[in-house]
């Protein structure tokens, strides 16, 4: 009696004791037909090569250095720079999916190997405007200037040499030959200019895809080497130095070119207007009286000591624009492959990462 008493509370006793073992488990397990939610990946960018300084800017604003995470709140498109020691400032466009949609991250911007389509876009921007879109601000600045200028001295020469033509007299009409010249060697300075400016867009750095996953983007950055710099240096002045990333070497040489091919148009205009002037002092020399030929001969002889002054100016600026030229060539060969690079300060921040898919904190830290 005892035993059939006791057995129903030992079986009571451990179906309590299972009950909350049971529960547990069904609260845990998923339900019959159901799939567990997973949180999207985070992408991360790579370069080759590695240990890269990279600036999206897009919806948001990241930097960082690779391997870079990306939380998965980070899509859409974005402009990318990246630089660092041992390869060259490049920017790019590319495009971030949403994760876990199979769509994989892509590059958009132009590809790194050059061709014609590349160089007649850079033919058809008004010059320094590729300079401008791509993040070279100074080299940009520059050749827009200088191409503006020579249009507005184009233009002036040209409303001089109307002017000319509505003057009587052979003088006048050597006058408005001169003006055309002047207005025919600054629309050559600005065509010089725009070809540069194409010629500087079709050759800048550009990103390369190497290798895309839902996971993983690398990027491959153009290397700088002593041969990459020199050619570039050998098309345009300054760009071999902008490829190493010496910003204000490039400056220097390219402004450095167009300020003395510009004194040379200008210095041509003089020695051709000297020469106009002593063509008919001569001619007034011929035909003066005795009175006046001694006056006018003076006149002669200082006019053609100011011709000589010319030409030697108009020499001078030939050998100062191929000098900086044949200097930028030089510069190029001998320069650093690379600037050193700066001492990064030891920072830490939080950033609050908030999306529909994502809440929490980003902490970064650098040591």
């Amino acid at each position: 009696m005892t035993l059939r008493k006791g057995l129903p509370r030992y079986l009571i006793a451990a179906v309590l004791s299972m009950a909350p073992l049971t529960a547990a488990a069904q609260v845990g397990a998923p339900a019959p037909g159901s799939t567990t939610p997973t949180s999207p990946p985070i992408l991360t960018i790579f370069t080759v090569p590695d240990n890269a300084d990279v600036r999206l800017e897009g919806a948001t604003d990241i930097n960082g250095r690779t391997p870079l995470d990306l939380p998965p709140t980070v899509t859409g498109q974005y402009s990318i720079t990246v630089q660092g020691a041992g390869f060259a400032r490049t920017q790019g466009v590319i495009v971030l999916p949403a994760r876990g949609g199979g769509a994989l991250p892509y590059v958009l911007s132009e590809p790194r190997e050059g061709s014609m389509a590349l160089f007649l876009r850079g033919l058809v921007n008004y010059p320094g405007i590729p300079d401008l879109t791509s993040g070279r601000q100074s080299r940009g600045i520059t050749l827009g200037v200088a191409a503006t200028a020579g249009l507005f001295m184009a233009g002036r020469a040209h409303l001089f040499y109307r002017d000319r033509l509505d003057e009587p007299g052979d003088f006048a009409a050597d006058r408005a030959e001169d003006e055309r010249h002047q207005r025919n060697a600054w629309f050559a300075y600005t065509a010089g200019l725009w070809g540069l400016s194409a010629i500087d867009y079709w050759i800048r750095p550009r990103l390369d895809l190497s290798e895309t996953t839902p996971i993983r983007l690398t990027l491959d950055v153009p290397k700088v080497t002593r041969f990459g710099a020199t050619w570039r240096s050998l098309l345009v002045p300054g760009a071999g130095q902008e490829f190493g990333s010496h910003r204000t070497r490039s400056i220097v040489w390219l402004g450095g070119v167009a300020i003395a091919a510009a004194g040379y148009v200008v210095a041509d205009y003089r020695v051709r207007y000297d020469e106009t002037k002593v063509k008919w002092t001569g001619i007034y020399v011929d035909s003066a009286g005795p009175t006046e030929r001694p006056k006018l001969l003076l006149q002669l002889e200082q006019q053609r000591r100011d011709l000589e002054a010319s030409k030697n100016v108009r020499r001078g600026f030939v050998i100062a624009t191929a000098s900086v030229y044949a200097l930028n060539l030089i510069d190029a060969m001998i320069m650093p492959i690379s600037p050193p690079e700066p001492k990064r300060p030891k920072v830490s921040s939080l950033d609050p990462i908030i999306g529909p898919e994502m809440t929490g904190l980003a902490m970064r830290f650098r040591f």
